[in-house]
């Protein structure tokens, strides 16, 4: 196999940069995530007591956390390539 030309090699310098904001990524994401999860969790509680009530589902800071779980894993996966 021969080897990449220069113009597509990527230093270490910028492996560095993309494995710290692949890790950076999925912190932010993971953090987003749990939070809508518990809105979710804790409105449910509070609506499904005897008196009953209305409960939101956060489904976006869920979704925008799992968006930024994988997009930090690919960019993390691709600082190791």
């Amino acid at each position: 196999m021969q080897p990449a030309p220069h113009y597509q090699q990527v230093s270490g310098e910028q492996r560095r940069i993309w494995d710290a904001k692949g890790k950076r990524g999925m912190g932010f994401g993971a953090a987003w995530f749990l939070a809508g999860l518990l809105i979710t969790l804790i409105t449910y509680g509070n609506a499904s007591g005897p008196s009953g009530g209305v409960y939101a589902v956060a489904w976006g800071p869920m979704l925008y956390g799992a968006y930024r779980v994988i997009s930090g894993y690919l960019m993390f996966k691709k600082s190791r390539q």
